[in-house]
């Protein structure tokens, strides 16, 4: 083999290696992760479950203990969740997010830290276009 084919050949390697590097390097803090659930157990009140189609009353109450954000009257935050499946858990989704309409619950996630953040900002600006929209 000539050196010039194992200059190609090492050039190749080298690209094909710092390819691939962003996805090992890539961290579950990396990447909004987001799981749709349809169901989950408040352990802070006598174990309710919290289901699509719940009142929002009903949820208030089933998370009485537990501490929330409101993102908006119709995105609640609850954090300090844990799954039953372990690659949730191992993903760091941990973060719960209710989603109302008409005062029913509509959507439920398990989310990391990083899709938490980006659907808090996306809130944000999306009331914040609808300020400026409006004036």
């Amino acid at each position: 083999m000539n050196t010039r084919n194992v200059y190609v050949l090492i050039v190749a390697a080298a690209l094909v290696a710092s390819a691939s590097v962003p996805m090992f390097a890539a961290s579950k803090d990396d990447t909004p992760i987001a799981y749709s659930v349809n169901t989950v157990t408040s352990t802070s009140n006598g174990d309710i479950k919290v289901t699509r189609g719940m009142d929002r009353g009903d949820v208030s109450f089933a998370m009485k203990y537990k501490s929330h954000d409101e993102l908006s009257h119709d995105v609640w935050v609850f954090t300090g969740y844990v799954a039953n499946v372990d690659k949730v858990n191992d993903q760091g989704c941990r973060t719960l997010i209710v989603t109302f309409a008409n005062d029913k619950v509509v959507d439920l996630q398990l989310v990391n830290r990083l899709a938490a953040d980006e659907i808090a900002a996306n809130l944000r600006l999306g009331s914040s276009a609808r300020n400026i929209a409006s004036k």
